[in-house]
């Protein structure tokens, strides 16, 4: 029986499908091992860093020195996260789409009333909550703290754009979202992450001579090693809310991620039989 020839076109397809759902599952994996690892364990108090090692910490978020500025209302803050969005017309109607996005941090302290520990972001996965959520009509002056933004911002032009047609005017610019999510002083936080000793971290009354941030190994040169931190060593993760929303959140989009990556893989497997 002489096998029939497969379409390039359906070979690159399986090929896109079998990633996809290898990436899909592996991201499964990874938060629902954080999901068990929140639900099923306790914060570890915070004289216990200097000791090394994982660590899971509750406290209150505190600066180390100055603050930060939200992008969008320029609130005093540690971190933030920012989105900004545009409705555009496709074949498929309206929809919208990212047009920029980023974040910034400082290092904080966290204290949980035995102490406070210096936390060093960089590396870690952020998850917090929205903040504010800013729509402005296309052809409209948006808010201070964004045209701000825009001004200084150059891959972002503005948007508050007509045409004087004498009788009215004609709005032309696209409307816009500006999401902004912040971690302020003062806030609750929850920090998992991996603990070393450092005396130079601070020498005030209360701070213990540890940080905590990222584990080196996922940091290795090696894409192997940083695979297998990823699916089995100790997340880096600074969120706000409970530990019950920081678990079931992840829990459930890593059941959703499995089931995609599964039914990705099934069709691969179909089609190839």
């Amino acid at each position: 029986m002489v096998p029939l020839p497969v379409d390039p076109f359906v070979l690159a397809l399986l090929a896109l499908a079998a990633v996809v759902s290898l990436v899909a599952l592996g991201y499964g994996i990874a938060e629902l091992r954080l999901a068990v690892l929140v639900l099923r364990s306790r914060p570890s108090a915070v004289l216990e860093t200097p000791g090394g090692g994982p660590v899971e910490l509750r406290g209150t978020a505190k600066p180390v020195g100055g603050v930060l500025r939200s992008p969008f209302t320029e609130t005093p803050c540690l971190a933030y996260e920012y989105v900004v969005e545009e409705e555009r017309d496709s074949k498929n109607g309206r929809h919208w789409t990212t047009v920029a996005s980023g974040d910034e941090y400082l290092p904080f302290r966290l204290d949980d009333g035995s102490g406070s520990v210096l936390i060093e972001p960089p590396g870690a996965d952020f998850r917090l909550a929205t903040d504010a959520r800013i729509e402005v009509d296309g052809g409209t002056e948006p808010p201070a703290p964004i045209a701000r933004f825009i001004d200084r911002t150059e891959d972002l032009d503005s948007e508050n754009t007509s045409i004087d047609l004498r009788v009215f005017e004609l709005r032309t610019g696209r409307d816009r979202r500006f999401v902004e999510r912040r971690l302020e002083p003062g806030e609750t936080v929850h920090v998992l992450g991996t603990a070393r000793y450092d005396p130079s971290a601070s020498s005030a009354a209360g701070d213990v001579n540890a940080a905590v941030g990222i584990d080196e190994r996922a940091l290795s040169p090696s894409r192997w090693l940083r695979l297998r931190h990823r699916l089995f060593g100790h997340p880096f993760v600074i969120a706000e809310g409970s530990e019950r929303w920081l678990g079931l959140r992840a829990g459930a989009v890593g059941l959703a991620s499995i089931l995609g990556g599964v039914a990705a893989l099934g069709f691969v497997v179909a089609v190839a039989v």
